[in-house]
């Protein structure tokens, strides 16, 4: 049971993340599919898992493919999708947690396997900051290893108007903007190089 609702999640994001990085609506994703709008809701929602034949069809009509890689730990989109489960629920510190889990799998990663993580536009998390912030934490680990990067990571809707930090609570200090990374500084994400390191 555990397993299917993980299947249900990770066919869900999949689609949803694929379909809206094109700016398709569910509607013209379903006519270029030749499937209807409700069967395209009902696997982004997660109340249909989709056999892998279906999936891939879909995903193709999004410019997107299936690919197996090796679990080498979350990815952009997992990673935005608990970000927007936590700020829905839990709070700050688990969107915190989940934000720097991923940055910790990216450290750890080298190579292709981190341009995996980051390949995929996450979707939205409902917060700009955490937004700009994950953009912010694939360029900087990207930029280590002088790797390439994917579209999303400098879409100007990941950049913010105004520095502003995504994890402040009310009682919290300012960040210190020298000793912000190049690559969240730039997005005027206010996070310092400390608080990329697992906590």
């Amino acid at each position: 049971m555990a397993g299917e609702a993980g299947d249900r999640m990770s066919a869900s994001v999949l689609l949803r993340a694929s379909r809206q990085s094109r700016g398709i609506s569910q509607a013209d994703l379903a006519a270029r599919a030749l499937t209807s709008q409700p069967d395209v809701s009902s696997i982004e929602s997660g109340r249909r898992v989709p056999t892998v034949d279906t999936l891939e069809r879909l995903l193709q009509q999004t410019g997107h493919r299936l690919v197996a890689v090796p679990g080498i730990g979350p990815d952009a989109v997992d990673t935005a999708d608990r970000i927007a489960s936590a700020l829905r629920g839990s709070g700050r510190d688990a969107a915190l947690r989940a934000f720097l889990d991923y940055s910790d799998q990216l450290a750890r990663t080298t190579g292709a396997d981190r341009v995996i993580l980051t390949f995929v536009e996450p979707p939205p998390t409902g917060s700009a900051a955490w937004d700009a912030a994950l953009a912010a934490v694939a360029e900087h680990w990207l930029s280590k290893g002088k790797l390439p990067k994917a579209r999303w990571i400098n879409d100007p809707s990941r950049f913010l108007p105004n520095p502003q930090s995504p994890q402040l609570g009310e009682y919290d200090l300012e960040p210190d903007p020298t000793n912000v990374p190049l690559a969240f500084l730039r997005r005027n994400v206010l996070l310092e190089r400390e608080t990329l390191a697992s906590v």
